[in-house]
């Protein structure tokens, strides 16, 4: 059982199946490749520069070449120089991670024998091997989104290659057997131990996050497409609404139109045969006629463009429209519904033209104004009043009916589900989606109320 967890805590692999975490972790790869090439020519010119400075003058009694120091600097840094050229090219782009281990690697190998051949009389308490090593091992885990495995695999690679480098050093006669100090490969083992643990929490970390900004996306698209649905839903009881209040002033000039073309019909007929006496008679009802199709075609073109602000609801093109003539609009929805029941009062200031999305705006006070509706309970009186305030404008919808406990108030903007009668329903999903788009446009909407005394809605919009 403990086997089987160390190892699920190697090879955490099966998060990279998901395409968005995997591009995450090759794009971090490819940094990683270019921070390895970064750091190995930084470390050894600052290694350099400390044995130049401090290290070789304190140990010059040892006679530690510094020419082998030097070339040691210049190897790591062609290594170093080479890495950032192969990251550069579009094929290292899939096999970053890969090239990252392979850099390390050889950097490490070429600084371990060069520096048996090289300073062999400084290799064996000299700390130059261990710090470059765990610079390495350090660059390669943190730049690196490497798996623990790969981790353990990289470091006991390079303690393989210390051990082994030494032990040939050692039978060839090129490093004393005095100057060998086996801590270096303990100090490797423990530094390995120690990288593959953080490589495990870091990668592991990385998956937590991937996890909860993918749970985030998931939520937030999830938000939008039930505000989608709300904007959807109220839109279409605004166009049925729409249709049952328009019904009259569609059937009113479609008649005069149909009456309209029959009769210049029958006239077109009669003036076909008529005397010439008659004919003037005739061209005068007839341009009559004409005037009455002309002023039936308009009205109808009219109610068409009226019933054009309440479809289209994800249409993006903003356009200036007069605020109160909209307004008035949104009135015609509920004439059914207030007619000889509610006083509905207009108090509406000349408005500077407003550039909104006048279909989304139009969703948004039908539902404020069927939300007053509904608080009068058929009885009452709702005014609607707008004015001009510096830089914006401001619509009010205030009327006298129930209004609202302090408790309601404080979550009305609040979407969310309730049970009524054994059955669920959306709750404040309109008021939600009527805030969002008031938002969006960039105004503000505020709603103060109190049991019995009313509810008052303010909507200011950038003018």
């Amino acid at each position: 059982m403990q086997w089987s967890w160390i190892w699920s805590r190697l090879t955490p692999g099966n998060a990279e199946r998901d395409d968005t975490f995997r591009s995450e972790v090759l794009r971090l790869s490819h940094l990683g490749l270019r921070a390895m090439g970064s750091i190995q020519i930084v470390t050894a010119v600052l290694m350099l520069g400390a044995q130049l400075l401090i290290e070789i003058p304190l140990r010059a009694r040892e006679h530690v070449s510094m020419s082998g120091r030097v070339a040691e600097a210049v190897l790591m840094i062609a290594m170093g120089a080479a890495t950032l050229a192969v990251s550069r090219a579009r094929w290292s782009y899939e096999r970053s991670r890969l090239l990252v281990g392979l850099s390390g690697w050889l950097a490490c190998a070429l600084l371990i024998v060069s520096s048996l051949i090289l300073t062999p009389h400084a290799s064996g308490d000299d700390e130059y091997i261990p710090v470059q090593i765990a610079t390495v091992m350090l660059v390669a885990i943190t730049a690196t989104p490497l798996r623990p495995l790969q981790t353990l695999s990289l470091g006991l690679s390079i303690g393989a290659v210390y051990l082994a480098a030494s032990l040939v050093a050692l039978n060839a006669s090129v490093m004393e057997a005095a100057r060998w100090d086996p801590s270096n490969i303990v100090f490797t083992i423990m530094l390995t131990l120690l990288a593959t643990a953080l490589s495990a929490v870091v990668y592991a970390e990385r998956v937590s996050r991937h996890k909860e900004h993918a749970d985030g996306v998931h939520i937030a698209e999830m938000l939008a497409s039930a505000q989608s649905r709300a904007l959807l839903s109220e839109s279409a009881v605004s166009v049925g609404r729409l249709a049952a209040a328009l019904t009259h002033e569609l059937n009113t000039p479609l008649g005069a139109l149909k009456s309209s073309i029959d009769t210049l019909l029958v006239l077109a007929a009669k003036q076909a045969v008529a005397p010439p006496e008659a004919q003037p008679r005739l061209v005068a009802v007839q341009a009559d006629l004409r005037r009455g199709v002309a002023n039936s075609i308009d009205r109808l073109q009219k109610v068409i463009a009226r019933l054009q602000q309440f479809v289209d609801m994800d249409h993006t093109a903003r356009t200036e429209i007069d605020l109160n003539e909209l307004l008035g609009d949104v009135a015609i929805l509920f004439e059914p519904r207030i007619k000889d029941k509610i006083r509905l009062e207009f108090q509406l200031r000349p408005l500077p033209r407003l550039y909104c999305r006048p279909q989304q705006l139009t969703t948004v006070f039908s539902s404020l104004l069927s939300n007053a509706i509904d608080a009068v309970n058929g009885d009452g009186r709702i005014v609607i009043s707008t004015v001009s305030k510096d830089t914006q404008v401001e619509v009010r919808i205030e009327d006298n009916g129930r209004g609202m406990a302090p408790e309601i108030l404080d979550t009305i903007f609040d979407p969310g589900f309730r049970v009524s009668s054994g059955r669920m329903s959306a709750g404040n999903w309109s008021l939600f989606s009527s805030r969002q788009i008031v938002f969006e446009h960039g105004g503000n909407i505020q709603i103060t109320s109190a049991a019995g005394e009313g509810t008052t809605v303010v909507v200011t919009l950038p003018a």
